[in-house]
């Protein structure tokens, strides 16, 4: 599994925890907007540096160091996720679009990986100044780990309604 996809995953079980969790307090399954998302966000971002920390090993001053960078990268890769999708969503509603519209969308979509991995790289090359090799190598399995932890959440918010 890629990181793309893992970070895809991430906001879909996210977005799936959350509207669950809404559910089962009786409020309306809606979208998260504003403060409420940006609560949920923040939360989501502790409970992932949480569990960085643990499987990582970080020291203090290493997480001192290292959250902001992850954290900016994170940002980036979000955004571009929220780019692909959002005109994906806007490029297939369109009943007007042209084949030519369509296909840069398509090209578009389908660079995403590219440009996250680009991202990547850049932030790797951060990462080798604050994480020992062996955290660095680690980082993956830790991010992989992350997103088990929500899916099984998931599945047991899902199981005790």
């Amino acid at each position: 599994m890629t990181i793309s996809s893992l970070r895809h995953s991430f906001l879909l079980i996210f977005f799936l925890a959350a509207s669950c969790v809404f559910t089962a307090v009786g409020r309306p399954q809606q979208p998260l907007k504003g403060n409420e998302r940006e609560r949920v966000l923040a939360e989501m971002r502790a409970y992932k540096h949480d569990v960085l920390v643990k499987a990582l090993s970080l020291t203090s001053d290493q997480q001192r160091e290292f959250f902001p960078v992850y954290d900016e990268m994170d940002e980036k890769l979000m955004q571009i996720n929220t780019e692909a999708r959002d005109l994906e969503k806007r490029v297939l509603a369109d009943e007007q679009a042209s084949d030519t519209e369509i296909g840069a969308a398509a090209s578009a979509v389908f660079s995403q990986k590219e440009r996250e991995g680009k991202i990547e790289m850049e932030y790797f090359e951060k990462f080798k100044e604050i994480l020992t090799p062996r955290q660095l190598l680690g980082l993956k399995s830790a991010e992989k780990l992350f997103t088990q932890k929500l899916v099984r959440q998931h599945r047991r918010i899902k199981d005790s309604k």
